[in-house]
Formats: structure tokens, C-alpha cells, sequence
């Protein structure tokens, strides 16, 4: 029953994919009428049949006639104008939700989906950029967004001038997409600091390695440095493949943190400059690589900004309040459409909705598949996005196919004691998706890299590439961040995970069959945590 949620994600968004391409993402919608035509008959295939449907044991014939339907709601999909607010006003009950300005500063077409059929956030819709100053004079972020479905998660930059003994200029950490409006904000700055000298890809995460090479590009004179243990399926590629331009003593790999070692193709510039000249400014520690068994790998480095006190980390730990972050709320349609609770509801933009749907944003995006959602059935779900009022289609738009809506909130806002065991008023933690699948296989290596960052650098504020920025923390917050890696199952020392045992429970199914399948080693320390045994997925009883 529960695997149906992953079939009818990407149904719809293949389905997305077939529209033609004169109908942009912004002018699309379901006729309702034609729609509600067609999918009465899906009503067949629901009942006591949909389990037997969705688990492919209903005849070829039913599956046929639901594939046909579905063809022929994708024909059915007709391009409208959206109103202006004063006429949408006009004609409907509700509120009309503003729609944020689209120009070609926003623009970086990569291309409408990535890492399976889902359109992505900010790869061919509206992709802005927000600055935020750290410290003036001294370090900015730069943040965009990136997303599936509407769930979508601040990216963010990092610029710091460094000071004449380490060179002068601006080093970069992570870059975002070089979309024309981020590009000004950095030329800005250049004027002002001067020019772009070093841009640093600090993990092997996708996310960060698709816009390191586009945005390196732009900036030929700077160095760039790469972390350790980068990969690419189903073919290892070099970096220079992947967009980087520079070359010779212009590309570099980070040096390991502890034994000063790089890859042998690096190896002749770094014997010759062996330690980076922004190390007087920036000192850094590197967690991994930690490489699977199957394919992929995970890495990071860490950076202490010594003269602010500053500690800069890519995804390791991150911190969320209640507020949204600045650039999720410069385009509030996201949060909108998740602070619904089912998908005929109609919504009004106040800071408290905008809290109800930034929450249940983050917990899709840290555990997947919260506990406190029911999926809704595939030809439910149609019907259901054919109501949907036209006030609250933009909501959708550009990210989810057709107004689809495919899961219904539990009552009274039952999901905010989930959230706030997540948040805990902005307490710094590591990522789930870490401890569970990743982290949790080298707890020894890890625990060792997190004493050897509190050993060493004091700092005051922390600015991750996710969700919060700017947080302040020290040492002691960033070390207890890590504390479920301390857990022994030997012993029965069972350390909570952040987040619910039964919102983990998709990534404890998740992690249990990697193990099986052999993509990952066995964990080390999640053995005897609740999460298989509460929730959807529980498998076995204690």
C-alpha cells in the first residue's frame, strides 16, 4: 500500500514531461470538467482492486484502460493566462496568490527535470537569488533554492574577503547557480573587495558539483578547489567534464586536512604549492571520503573563518526554526500549497500559514515520507486536483503536475509536534538521511572528525548550506549534534535520533534494503532504534 506513493510521484511527473512544449510551466492547468469526464471510470480500479492494482496483479486489461485515461487527462491539459490580482479578485471568492516576477536574471535552463522525471526547482522555472550580509565588509551569502514537488530548501553561497596576507580578494564556498542576477550580486562585490580568486567545491554532493563548474567558469582567472572523493554514475568523469574550465595550477584538489595528501592527478602543483595561500584566513578539517560499497561516495570539508569566529559547513549539520528563510518566503507559493491539508482547501497568505507549510516542508524534506500524511489514491488524487479552486493553482505551478496534492494532513495541525522535535528552537543536528544511510557506517571516522573541529576551531556562528543561516552556535552545540553516532547496540546504548522513530521509518526501510542489496555496509550504531518497528514500514516486533 505504502509504495504507492513513489509510483504515482513518478506517473505524474512523467506525465508533466509529454505536455507540449509551446505550454510553459507557468500557463498550465486541468480542465475540470473534461477531467471529472474521464476519471469517474478510475473509480473501477479503487476499493478492494487498488492494492492488487498498484502491486501489478490486476489483468493487463484494467492496467491498460487506467494508462489510457491518464494519456487522455495529459490531452486534456489546456494552457490558460493566469489574471491579474485585481481581476482574479473580481471573479473568484478568494484571495488570488501574487505571483512572483519571472525575468531572464532568474533564468538558468539546465534543463526542466534532474534526478528522475520530477521537474526541479530552479532548472527552467524562476530561480532567484537573496544576499544576506553576514558581516559587512567581510562575509555575504548568496542563497537560492532547489526542490521537488514544492519542497524546496534554501542552497546557499558563501563569499568571504580575505585579507592581504592571504591574498586579498574573494573566496567562494559552494557556488549556486551563475543565474545573471547572482552573477551582479558577486561583481558588486568584486568592485568593492576585489576580484573572485579562489571558488571552492567543499562535498561530492550533486547538488553543489551541478553549479560548481557553470559558476567557476564565469570567474577563469580564480582557482578552484576540489574536494577529495568526487564520482559520477554510471561513468567516473572528470571534473573538467563537468563544466570546470580551469586547468594546471588553476585546478586543485584540497589537501587532506590530516596527512596533507591529494589524488596522484593532482599531485605535481600541490608538491610545488602545498598549502593554499587562504589558510592564513580559512583553516579547514575534512570528514571522509567515505565511499559505498556499490557506487557513490560521501565528503566534506569544513572551514574556519578565523577572523570572524565562523565555522562554514555544507551539509553535515543544519538548524531550522519556525521562521521561513528569506528565500523561501521571496516566493511564498511553495509553503502555501503545503500549508493546505488536503487539496480542495483554500488558503489565505499570513505569516501563519506561511509557518504551516514551511514545517511540513522540512519534514519532506528530511525524512520523506512523514508519518503524519495518508496517501491518497492515484484516481482519488485526479479527481480531487480537478476541484482544486482556480485561486490556488499557481500554487503548483512549475513544480507539480496538474495541482496534484497526492496525500492528506492528519487533523488539528497534528504534525507540529513532529517539526518541533525536529527543531527544537533551532539546535543544530545532523541530517537523518546522514545518520541513517551514510554517517552511521563510519560513526568511528565521523566522531573522529568532529573531535578534531571542536579541538580546534572557536568558533561563535555557524553558516551551513541549508535551511537556517547564521546560526549561532559553538563547539559544544556542533559536537552534541552528532551524539546518536555515539550509540553502542552492543551494549543496548540506543542515542535518539532528531526526528520521531516513526518518521524515520521510510529511511530505516530505505537503509535496511541497501544493506540487503549490498549498496551499503551494515550501520554501526542504528541496530535497536525503534524506527523498524513503529510506523508505516515496520518490520519487525521487539
Amino acid at each position: 500500500m505504502q509504495l504507492k506513493i513513489f509510483l504515482q510521484i513518478l506517473l505524474w511527473g512523467g506525465a508533466q514531461c509529454f505536455l507540449p512544449p509551446s505550454v510553459s510551466p507557468q500557463t498550465r492547468y486541468i480542465n475540470s470538467d473534461l477531467l471529472l469526464s474521464k476519471l469517474n471510470t478510475l473509480k473501477a480500479i479503487e476499493g478492494e482492486d487498488e492494492e492488487r492494482f498498484w502491486l501489478g496483479k490486476v489483468s493487463n486489461v484494467k492496467r491498460r484502460n487506467f494508462l489510457r485515461l491518464v494519456s487522455s487527462v495529459v490531452g486534456s491539459t489546456v494552457p490558460f493566462s493566469l489574471q491579474s490580482p485585481a481581476v482574479a479578485s473580481a471573479t473568484n471568492s478568494v484571495e488570488t496568490i501574487a505571483i512572483p516576477q519571472f525575468t531572464n536574471q532568474m533564468s538558468w535552463p539546465i534543463g526542466k527535470v534532474a534526478f528522475s522525471l520530477l521537474p526541479l526547482a530552479g532548472t527552467g522555472t524562476r530561480r532567484a537569488t537573496v544576499e544576506e550580509v553576514i558581516i559587512p565588509g567581510q562575509i555575504w551569502t548568496h542563497d537560492q533554492i532547489q526542490g521537488v514537488v514544492n519542497v524546496n530548501v534554501p542552497v546557499r553561497q558563501t563569499v568571504i574577503k580575505l585579507s592581504e596576507a592571504a591574498g586579498g580578494g574573494l573566496w567562494i564556498h559552494n557556488p549556486v547557480a551563475p543565474t545573471q542576477q547572482a552573477l551582479g550580486m558577486v561583481r558588486k562585490l568584486e568592485k568593492e573587495h576585489g576580484p573572485v580568486r579562489h571558488i571552492i567545491l567543499a562535498s561530492a554532493a550533486l547538488e553543489h558539483k551541478a553549479t560548481f563548474g557553470p559558476f567557476a567558469s564565469k570567474f577563469p582567472n580564480a582557482t578552484v578547489w576540489i574536494q577529495p572523493g568526487q564520482w559520477s554514475f554510471p561513468v567516473g568523469l572528470p571534473i573538467e567534464l563537468l563544466g570546470v574550465t580551469q586547468r594546471g595550477a588553476k585546478l586543485r584538489q584540497l589537501p587532506n586536512s590530516v596527512t596533507g595528501e591529494v589524488e596522484p592527478r593532482y599531485r605535481y602543483y600541490s608538491d610545488k604549492l602545498p598549502t593554499p595561500e587562504w589558510v592564513i584566513d580559512i583553516d579547514y578539517e575534512t570528514l571522509g571520503p567515505f565511499k559505498f560499497k556499490s557506487v557513490g561516495a560521501y565528503s566534506e570539508t569544513v572551514f574556519f573563518h578565523k577572523p570572524s569566529e565562523t565555522l562554514l559547513v555544507t551539509d553535515c549539520v543544519v538548524s531550522v526554526t519556525k521562521d521561513p528563510p528569506p528565500i523561501i518566503q521571496e516566493d511564498p507559493r511553495a509553503m502555501l500549497f503545503h500549508a493546505r491539508d488536503r487539496a480542495d482547501d483554500v488558503v489565505i497568505d499570513t505569516p501563519e500559514t506561511r509557518q504551516k507549510g514551511w514545517r511540513r516542508m522540512v519534514q519532506f524534506g528530511l525524512v520523506f515520507f512523514p508519518s503524519q500524511i495518508d496517501v491518497v489514491p492515484a484516481g482519488e488524487a485526479l479527481i480531487e486536483a480537478s476541484k482544486v479552486q482556480p485561486s490556488m493553482r499557481p500554487l503548483g505551478e512549475g513544480a507539480v503536475p496538474f495541482s496534484l496534492y497526492p496525500w492528506a494532513w492528519h487533523d488539528n495541525d497534528a504534525d507540529k509536534q513532529n517539526f518541533e522535535q525536529i527543531s527544537q528552537n533551532g539546535k543544530l543536528f545532523c541530517p537523518p538521511i546522514l545518520t541513517k544511510l551514510i554517517l552511521d557506517r563510519e560513526p568511528k571516522r565521523t566522531i573522529e572528525f568532529v573531535d578534531r573541529v571542536v579541538a580546534r576551531f572557536k568558533f561563535k556562528r555557524v553558516i551551513t548550506c541549508h535551511l537556517n543561516n547564521n546560526v549561532i552556535a559553538g563547539p559544544k552545540e556542533f559536537k552534541e549534534a552528532f551524539d546518536m553516532l555515539t550509540s553502542d547496540p552492543k551494549t543496548g546504548l540506543i542515542k535518539p535520533q532528531r526526528p520521531l522513530p516513526e518518521d524515520l521509518a521510510l529511511l530505516q526501510k530505505a537503509s535496511d534494503l541497501l544493506t540487503q542489496f549490498g549498496v551499503v555496509d551494515v550501520s554501526r550504531v542504528c541496530d535497536g532504534e525503534p524506527a523498524r518497528i513503529v510506523g508505516r514500514f515496520a518490520s519487525r516486533k521487539s
